[in-house]
């Protein structure tokens, strides 16, 4: 079963606050089935409007009730709710969504600053949930050094975590390259590709003693790691300015994985980031370019358009330009800030 309905349903029964946001989400999802301007779409998306105004008061209600009494089950319901309004702001094609994933980040740090002992599986999940929005997040908001999220400071055995932490550790690299003029070594780089390929043999073991409802879907997420263990190679060399010959091959390697895939429907939400990536390595190469559009609008037929528009928009900004970097066309560009999920 999908972990968010065995999280957010058993919450949404104890909490007007996650109940509010959940029917808030569950009226956007609707609405954006509607086309623009179509009177259901409309009227949805006012419920959606007023569910959410609701939920906002009630977990400002929860912020000040917490803090007053230090309530772990309070400050559990406000980063549930926070999140489940990042989604809601997401669908809806807000730039909102910054703001309540800003807010998860202050309530998440108060939490565990509060409560060091005692975390349930629930407020684990809900942390790694904050955590891995903000790692993608973080990519193009360019955060200062002080404000970007660290890493989980507990274990956390949730599938992919070991690749999302490499991508935010490259991802502070890059803030201090830029920000510090720091020199990224040769033996930085094989140190994470060996930590890489570290996840990579753990995630593809983990998919053999994981048990799948179809076979299918088995082979399909051990196509997956690999999709993974590529777009976030092809990020480290990208960070790095180094150039290889090898580079492309390894797009296709994304490409030739993503063919191969048999339940892209099951695994729609998690293709986004890698095909941004292999996208980025199709400058001057037409047919790939019509791969990855072609891959990313089925993405968001299937699971929704979220910040996918954007991501597409920027990828063929970056194709029509003859020179320059995505990371450096991304920083020149503040109003492409976007979420590559």
């Amino acid at each position: 079963m999908n972990p968010w309905r065995l999280v957010i349903i058993p919450l949404a029964g104890t909490s007007p606050t996650v109940l509010h946001a959940v029917l808030a989400l569950a009226s956007e999802d609707l609405a954006v089935r509607f086309p623009p301007g179509h009177p259901r779409r409309q009227h949805l998306q006012g419920i959606s409007e007023r569910r959410r105004n609701q939920a906002l008061a009630s977990v400002a209600q929860l912020i000040r009730r917490m803090r007053e009494v230090s309530s772990s089950s309070e400050a559990q319901c406000a980063l549930a709710a926070t999140l489940i309004l990042y989604n809601v702001e997401l669908l809806g094609a807000s730039a909102q969504w910054r703001m309540h994933l800003e807010a998860a980040r202050v309530i998440r740090q108060w939490k565990e600053h509060a409560f060091t002992h005692g975390r349930s599986e629930i407020d684990a999940f809900l942390v790694y949930e904050q955590y891995y929005a903000s790692v993608f997040a973080g990519l193009t908001t360019f955060d200062t050094l002080n404000e970007y999220e660290t890493d989980l400071k507990y274990d956390n055995n949730a599938i992919f975590s070991d690749f999302v932490s490499i991508i935010s550790q490259v991802t502070r690299l890059e803030r201090l390259k830029h920000n510090q003029h720091f020199v990224i070594h040769s033996s930085l780089l094989d140190t994470m590709a060996h930590d890489l390929e570290a996840a990579k043999t753990r995630m593809l073991q983990l998919g053999l003693v994981l048990r799948w409802q179809t076979d299918d879907a088995r082979s399909s997420f051990q196509h997956l790691v690999w999709i993974f263990y590529y777009a976030v190679l092809i990020y480290i060399y990208h960070v790095a300015d180094a150039s290889l010959d090898t580079l492309q091959s390894w797009r296709d390697a994304i490409l030739n994985h993503l063919a191969l895939l048999p339940d892209k429907r099951a695994f729609a939400q998690d293709l986004v980031w890698p095909l941004f990536i292999a996208g980025t390595e199709c400058r001057g190469c037409p047919q790939k370019q019509d791969v990855v559009a072609h891959e990313l609008e089925r993405v968001m037929e299937i699971s929704g358009t979220l910040d996918r528009r954007n991501v597409l928009s920027f990828l063929r900004q970056f194709w029509s330009e003859r020179s320059g970097t995505w990371i450096q066309l991304m920083r020149q560009s503040p109003e492409r800030r976007m979420l590559i999920l």
